[in-house]
């Protein structure tokens, strides 16, 4: 069985990788970051009548209504205080970058500036500081590197807020409920710290309590944000996207600090775990005492263990590290066939390895689900490409949205295509295993190979662009070459197997382009790389 699972564990998380970016939102604003790096940005700013026409528009009156009730939501106080807190950070900030300017040292850049700015105005700001130092095919290497100083620990609540907001919450006093509590707390975040504790009943927990004014600003701030996209969108200085985007954000990080729905996703994740039996004294969750938590205080039972992160840790209750990974990852593979949403948070220190040899997933803070026909298509992927059951293949690709729908004799001619890649990267993979074996280098294949495989690509990529892209990556990783981009293909395949592309995209543009292209076939262009 150990042997069977890396394999398996492949296959899983290469139809999760592939649906999991058809089910996301259209990598426009990838596509954008990737060609603002090598260009200078440009804005097109509407006209002062066309500017006249949007503000009087329906869609205009529509989201004034809109706004205003995110208006009538904000409490006063909050958005004076953050007001100030925006004037004192540009001071603190401002004075900085002016002290950097005229001494010795190197003047601030502007990774550096923008940083201290989102540190300054707190836990919204570091959040979307930490987005950014996650997404390094989204923002410039530079800013990707400074950001990831906001995912360092960040000061903690004094005890005294703490204590206040615990017997807030509990409403009754914290002697009530805990036998002690750590005023030291075991961690700090950007929205909440954990304290060690134990309860009057004798178990070990840990309090996870949201820090004072969190709600209020954070709610502000995204209001804010949210309403400057709307109406950059609706002037026409942006597209629908970055709104979309931002609401998307919001709306994660505002069910972030609900406690009580974190708490619900625990004990839902723990059913998950009791429905696979497999699992069974294998992976487990922190268990959730309810009578000691609210929206703003969540009481979890303290596990004992390292994150998996900490490798030599990791070896003291589990002699193979990779052994617990591998548990995790299937673990989590299986909650997003199998549940109705999976953790979306998952990284090394939200992943525990037990004294005890266990898994522990911990804060269920953000979660992702993806729909139903998504999640069978990934099975049916999984269970037909070991067999070499292409046609089930194929079908798995439409379910999963890699192509649009197929006839019947559609879906025949998409599998036989995807069984020639494959069987194309299968030849020149047993032949240069050969080659190997006999003292030759890998160079030796005869290119003609190289040019099928290509050929084969090139008739799948009118439809499952990214199926094909992997394909490539396969090719070029048989011959030992390192993947990059040359118009559309990746450099070294050579002269000859880009003029084959070239030519097998000409041709496959009428015969397949009506069977997976949207566009007619006479617009489609005979280069891969605008393909």
């Amino acid at each position: 069985a150990c042997s069977a699972a890396p394999s398996m564990l492949s296959l899983l998380s290469l139809a999760l990788g592939l649906s999991l970016l058809t089910t996301s939102r259209p990598p426009a604003p990838r596509a954008a970051a990737r060609l603002a790096a090598s260009s200078a940005p440009s804005f097109s700013l509407p006209s002062p009548i066309e500017t006249l026409k949007r503000l009087s528009s329906a869609e205009a009156r529509e989201l004034q209504r809109e706004l205003l009730e995110l208006a009538f939501e904000q409490d006063p106080q909050v958005v004076v205080r953050r007001s100030l807190d925006l004037a004192r950070a540009v001071r603190v900030v401002g004075s900085e970058t002016v002290q950097g300017l005229s001494s010795a040292a190197a003047a601030p850049e502007p990774p550096v500036i923008l940083r201290r700015m989102c540190e300054e105005l707190g836990a919204t700001y570091v959040k979307l500081g930490q987005f950014i130092a996650s997404s390094p095919t989204l923002f410039p290497p530079e800013y990707v590197q400074e950001f990831q100083k906001c995912l360092d620990a960040t000061p903690p609540m004094p005890w005294s807020d703490v204590k206040e907001i615990v017997e807030a919450e509990l409403g009754r006093p914290i002697g009530q409920v805990y036998a002690s509590v750590d005023e030291t707390p075991l961690a700090a975040a950007s929205i909440a710290q954990v304290h060690a504790a134990r309860l009057l009943s004798g178990e070990d927990v840990v309090l996870k309590v949201q820090k004072k004014g969190v709600q209020g600003s954070l709610k502000a701030d995204l209001d804010l944000l949210y309403a400057n996209a709307r109406v950059l969108q609706l002037l026409g200085v942006v597209t629908a996207e970055l709104s979309d985007v931002v609401a998307t954000l919001r709306s994660a990080i505002l069910e972030e600090i609900d406690f009580v729905l974190e708490a619900q996703r625990t004990e839902q994740f723990a059913e998950f775990l009791a429905r696979s039996p497999e699992l069974d004294g294998v992976v487990t969750v922190p268990k959730v005492y309810r009578a000691a938590s609210a929206s703003r205080l969540l009481t979890l039972e303290r596990l004992y263990g390292v994150p998996l992160i900490d490798l030599e840790s990791v070896r003291k209750y589990q002699p193979q590290p990779e052994l617990a990974l591998i548990v995790a990852l299937n673990t989590w593979v299986s909650s997003v066939l199998t549940n109705e949403w999976f953790h979306a948070d998952v990284h090394a220190g939200n992943l525990l390895v037990l004294t005890d040899g266990r898994v522990a997933f911990i804060d269920f803070g953000i979660v992702g689900a993806i729909p139903a026909a998504t999640a069978e298509g990934m099975l049916d992927f999984v269970r037909s490409f070991p067999a070499g059951d292409m046609a089930g293949v194929g079908r798995a690709l439409e379910k999963m949205g890699f192509t649009k729908e197929l006839s019947e004799e559609q879906s025949a001619a998409f599998a036989k295509d995807i069984g020639e890649v494959i069987a194309s990267i299968d030849s020149m993979t047993a032949d240069i295993a050969t080659t190997a074996s006999a003292g030759a280098a890998a160079s030796a294949i005869d290119e003609t190979q190289l040019n099928r495989a290509v050929a084969a690509v090139a008739r799948v990529a009118e439809g499952c662009r990214i199926l094909a892209a992997l394909a490539m990556h396969c090719i070029l990783a048989a011959f030992g070459l390192r993947p990059s981009v040359h118009r559309g293909l990746p450099s070294g395949t050579g002269s000859a197997s880009r003029a084959s592309l070239r030519s097998s995209s000409s041709r496959s543009c009428t015969s397949t382009g009506t069977r997976l292209c949207s566009r007619p076939a006479s617009t489609c262009s005979t280069t891969s790389g605008s393909r």
